[in-house]
């Protein structure tokens, strides 16, 4: 009979396991896109944001949407851990 060991996950580990998989899922998700959108009539050819100018394509999206969400996910978890850091007993 096999016995299921006592290993546990910590919570820090979780958290960054859950924020790589978000931004995974939003590269995926930027793939989709960058794959859908050129096929549309009268879609634009290029996209931009802030002075970046870039083709639409797959590869160009998902790093669009995987960046995006890092860092916007990223400040947020910053700013959990200072305020957590601050105050532990919270």
């Amino acid at each position: 009979m096999s016995t299921i060991t006592d290993a546990s996950v910590g919570g820090k580990r979780m958290v960054l396991g859950i924020y790589a998989a978000i931004v995974a899922l939003a590269a995926v998700f930027g793939a989709m896109v960058g794959l859908v959108l050129p096929a549309k009539e009268n879609a634009p050819e290029t996209a931009g944001f802030g002075p970046f100018v870039f083709e639409i394509n797959p590869l160009n999206f998902a790093v669009y949407g995987a960046v995006n969400i890092a860092v916007v996910l990223g400040v947020l978890l910053l700013l959990m851990w200072a305020v957590s850091n601050r105050y532990p007993d919270a």
